[in-house]
């Protein structure tokens, strides 16, 4: 458990002063993989690096599958800022002592945008619907009693009228439980992979040469963007149980993530149950990105688990996020496990 503990924190620190970076905010593309999602660790201030588990790890902690034995379906969305809606579907299972394997589809879409051009810069008259792809597979094991392991595999799209852009990552962790009061950590690289670069018709231009004939034919020009890097990020979490009787439970998380395109942040949160049926939860969110100042913002949410016949649960999550400047956003998670 020492060696485990002090490689996870060794890392963290190294990462920390080789990775972060505040000067490169809004550098990176494919920022839609930024948004969280998963209503019960957004509304205890995005925490549970160490507690996630089932459906929602694949998104905080891909180490968290594993110990899922069964089959989970979970939808969540998001109406953000700018009349923007993110979803996002999710299946697991358990497949035995090989491990459990997940699925999921992430998809962000904006409101129809005004085509504006060089020629026409008040608009065109025409359309356009930009979106962002993510798909996941996910695989992880029990690799002992304590340790968990998981591992995703993503494919990263993100199209603009008549030009996209592709990318692949993984996503890797583990959790280590501890064996006293619930206590675990969790370590997880996320959004490593290769980088993205814009392609399409859209960057096709003709043009009218200086020292051309009068009646010269346009000459077709093919722009060429430059590559994209990924919003990567290294996180550490310990979660633990002071409180965990029949009828009363308590989790408390705290989080540290480091950020390769902007500041490093802390998460806290808590989340109080009443007979593994009713949640209450709260967080606070250190150093965010949406604020005049470098102050944080507070979330809250609530959960409710009904088991609707034998083997057959029923989960529905609810949270509040503020983002300052942004204002605020909903977050309504589904869960159906049996």
């Amino acid at each position: 458990m020492k060696r485990y503990l002090f490689i996870s924190i060794a890392l963290l620190l190294i990462s920390s002063m080789m990775l972060a970076d505040e000067g490169r905010k809004g550098q990176a593309g494919f920022q839609f993989l930024r948004i969280p999602m998963g209503s019960k660790q957004i509304a205890m201030g995005n925490s549970g690096i160490g507690s996630v588990s089932g459906a929602s790890a694949m998104y905080w902690n891909p180490a968290g599958v594993a110990t899922q034995k069964s089959f989970e379906f979970q939808f969540s969305n998001v109406s953000w800022f700018g009349d923007m809606s993110y979803s996002h579907f999710t299946t697991v299972a358990g497949i035995g002592e090989l491990g459990s394997i997940g699925l999921g589809v992430q998809y962000l879409a904006y409101p129809d945008i005004i085509e504006t051009t060089e020629q026409a810069p008040d608009g065109t008259g025409a359309t356009f619907k930009p979106y962002n792809l993510g798909l996941v597979l996910n695989y992880s094991r029990q690799l002992t009693e304590k340790v968990s392991f998981g591992l995703n595999m993503k494919y990263i799209s993100e199209t603009i009228a008549l030009v996209s852009a592709e990318a692949l990552a993984f996503d890797v962790g583990f959790i280590y439980s501890m064996g006293y009061q619930g206590l675990q950590l969790g370590f997880a690289i996320t959004n490593y992979g290769t980088k993205g670069q814009f392609t399409g018709s859209g960057l096709r231009r003709f043009i009218l040469r200086d020292d051309g004939p009068p009646n010269q034919t346009p000459v077709p020009v093919l722009f060429e963007s430059d590559r994209i890097e990924l919003p990567s990020t290294i996180q550490a979490g310990l979660s633990f149980k002071p409180i965990n009787t029949e009828n009363i439970s308590m989790v408390i998380n705290a989080d540290h993530t480091v950020n390769t395109f902007s500041a490093n942040r802390t998460n806290l949160g808590t989340e109080l149950g009443y007979k593994n049926n009713f949640f209450l939860r709260g967080g606070y969110i250190v150093n965010t990105d949406y604020n005049e100042t470098n102050k944080g913002n507070f979330n809250f949410g609530l959960g409710i688990q009904y088991e609707l016949m034998e083997n057959f649960l029923v989960v529905f999550d609810y949270a509040y996020a503020d983002l300052g400047l942004l204002d605020n956003a909903q977050y309504i998670t589904i869960s159906i496990q049996f």
